[in-house]
């Protein structure tokens, strides 16, 4: 018997193995399907549409390392297809996009920008005044991202706590009052919501003179920048 002969059931039943994986597939059942690629890769492999097929059901599952991986080996065994070429691509471009997006969020987590490392300064007069407009937001523009939420999120609970507790309303409206004109005031401030007013302004003072400062002393840091 020919050798051709003798790989024909073999190629068929691989086939009849992957047509039962993609109704697997379809049907949502991947366990099942994974085990019909499994089966079929032990039949046959090297055969490249084994591999793609093992390709689609662990991107299916979001395993674009394992997906890259199988398309690949795919790829290795037929160069010449476009379809896996382009699944092969896919996967290169998914994980180098998860890989950077990993770098950015560990440069936040360590306070930094990603463009220190094109010596981007930042302005201390915009610093300034975007902590004027709400604390924090002068740090996290310098890439101190941790003490920016830090005060951002006193400054957003301070105010929050002001509003929704008892009289805090009719304290505004007289805060209000005052400093357009004192004589229409009709009531006080609770001790509360003036230990607020006090906490919630050193807040913001703290935060309008260090942004700027910030600013100028990462500046400082970047070589070429005076």
């Amino acid at each position: 018997m020919a050798p051709d002969q003798e790989l024909d059931p073999k190629r068929e039943e691989v086939e009849r193995l992957l047509r039962q994986a993609h109704l697997h597939k379809l049907r949502g059942q991947l366990e099942d399907a994974s085990a019909s690629v499994q089966h079929a890769l032990e039949l046959m492999p090297n055969d490249a549409s084994v591999w793609e097929m093992l390709g689609d059901l662990r991107q299916q599952v979001g395993d674009w390392q394992g997906a890259h991986d199988a398309y690949k080996r795919a790829h290795e065994l037929a160069p010449d297809n476009a379809t896996i070429e382009r699944k092969y691509a896919q996967t290169v471009l998914q994980i180098t996009t998860q890989q950077e997006q990993f770098q950015l969020w560990q440069q936040a987590l360590e306070g930094k920008l990603p463009e220190e490392e094109a010596g981007m300064p930042r302005r201390p007069g915009l610093a300034f005044l975007l902590s004027f407009v709400m604390p924090g937001l002068g740090q996290i523009y310098t890439g101190q991202f941790i003490k920016g939420g830090i005060l951002l999120g006193i400054t957003l609970i301070g105010l929050t706590l002001f509003v929704v507790v008892r009289g805090g309303q009719e304290a505004l409206q007289n805060m209000l009052a005052f400093l357009v004109n004192p004589a229409r005031m009709r009531g006080g401030i609770s001790q509360f919501h003036l230990l607020l007013v006090i906490v919630l302004f050193f807040v913001w003072l703290y935060s309008v003179i260090d942004a700027p400062l910030s600013a100028a002393a990462r500046n400082r840091r970047l070589p070429g920048v005076e």
